[in-house]
This record gives C-alpha cells, structure tokens and sequence, in this order.
C-alpha cells in the first residue's frame, strides 16, 4: 500500500503542467531548457549551464527509486569513463524525500552527478520527466540526443556518440 501512495504521489508531481517552462523537452532533438533548481542546500544550481561547451547528462532520481538503484553502477561507469567531458545532474524529484535523507543518502552511495532538490518540479516539467530513473542526454549545443529510462540503459554507449560531436 504504502509503495502504491508513493507511485500515486510520484504520479501527481510528474503531472504538473509545463505551462511556466519556457521549453519542453518531448523529443530527441529537442532544444533543452537551462533550469535553475536549487541544490541540498538551497544554493542554485543551472542545470545544463555548459550548454554550447560540454554535453550533459540529466537523471530524475529518488532514494527510494529500486531502478534507479539498479541504474547506479552504470552511471558510476559512466561518469569515471566521461565525467571529465560531460556534466552530470542528479534531479531528486523530492517526493517522499527530506533534503536530510537525501543528503544522508548520497553522502552512503557516492552518487555521481551534482544533485539538486526540485521541490517545485521546475527540471520535472521542462524536461517532461514522466518517472524516476529517467534519463535525458544532451549534446553540447543543448539539443536532445538521448531519452529513456529504466535500468538497463546502455549510458556510456550513448553518452560515446555526443562526447565526439
């Protein structure tokens, strides 16, 4: 029951009308919006600010997320084989979730992206988040190279075909 409240909740967030996003990412190819969500400690964070410089990639993550969880080693992966040439960004989507137990979470598993805490769901609608363990992968001009989630995506592979353009 309570993992059945928690999707229901999940569900209610990720539903929120896009209107005050200037932008909405639906599509590969799509030009991704530059966000400000503020971090753990309320400092704000421009998720996608080295658009034009660097790709980026962007997961809607919770503590509580078993594939996102499942996820984690491939980003781990990831981010030791391009986190030199690529952002990664960690969006907590906030629902059940404290900033304490974030912290608390992130500080036991070493996540490695820049989490920000989207407690208004401003990167949850401009990026059109459907679920947590989703994944939106940008080339450095900002447009959309890569959408999916679940925990079997192949990360490095798709992050390999934006880190040469």
């Amino acid at each position: 029951m309570k993992r059945l409240i928690t999707l229901l909740a999940a569900g209610a967030l990720l539903a929120v009308p896009a209107g005050r996003a200037t932008a909405q990412v639906r599509a590969v190819g799509d030009l991704a919006p530059v966000v400000t969500v503020p971090d753990l400690d309320g400092k704000p964070v421009r998720v996608g600010a080295a658009i034009g410089q660097r790709p980026a990639l962007v997961e809607f993550w919770a503590t509580w997320c078993e594939i996102c969880q499942a996820l984690l080693p491939r980003m781990v992966a990831a981010h030791q084989k391009y986190g030199d040439r690529v952002d990664f960004y960690g969006v907590n989507v906030t629902v059940n979730e404290s900033r304490a137990r974030v912290k608390r979470y992130i500080a036991e598993h070493h996540l490695p992206f820049v989490p920000v805490y989207d407690e208004k769901g401003v990167a949850v609608r401009a990026f059109g988040a459907p679920a947590t363990s989703y994944i939106v992968i940008l080339d450095k001009t900002g447009h959309v190279s890569y959408i999916g989630s679940g925990a079997d995506q192949n990360i490095s592979a798709e992050l390999a075909k934006v880190v040469g353009k």
